[in-house]
């Protein structure tokens, strides 16, 4: 899970100063390891709200940097179907997907609609000459409803059963 609590906001942006939140030193230790995956997968427990206030728990929102220090530390992919993907509702959610394609970062789990969620799911990547299918589910959305659209991928075993068979295939 990569998630920002109030703590870790402050101290990049103090870090940051005039710059914004500078996360460039937060994963300095564990990136050689990162990095030496042949594809690293991480939970992006926080949306990308875009500013100019962030936040930590109960209602999560990160910046930008936090996703492209995630990236730079070796992250390939981002599931975004979780708890707090809504935290921030659906314009956020929308922003987080927006974000993660500037990035050039795979992500699975909410989708601007039901149309992009058909084109993507299964999401199958080629890694080293193996097809590996990812597939990502959350429980809810801590009672926050997807509203104009957006679709998360919540528990449904009869969905999941569909698409496991078809990530199979």
């Amino acid at each position: 899970d990569a998630m920002q609590h109030q703590a870790q906001l402050d101290k990049a942006k103090q870090i940051g100063g005039n710059n914004g939140y500078d996360y460039s030193d937060c994963f300095t230790l564990i990136s050689p390891t990162i990095l030496a995956a042949d594809y690293a997968v991480c939970n992006l427990e926080v949306p990308l709200g875009g500013g100019p206030d962030y936040t930590g728990y109960p209602c999560f929102s990160a910046p930008d940097s936090y996703a492209e220090a995630l990236r730079d530390a070796g992250f390939d992919m981002m599931l975004t179907a979780n708890n707090h993907c809504l935290d921030r509702r659906d314009k956020a959610a929308r922003r987080t997907l927006s974000a993660l394609d500037n990035l050039k970062i795979d992500h699975i789990g909410t989708y601007n609609n039901a149309a992009q969620r058909d084109s993507l799911v299964p999401f199958i990547k080629n890694i080293n000459g193996f097809k590996v299918g990812f597939l990502n589910y959350t429980y809810g959305t801590n009672g926050i409803e997807p509203k104009d659209g957006i679709e998360v991928s919540l528990i449904d075993k009869d969905m999941m059963k569909k698409e496991i068979s078809s990530t199979r295939n």
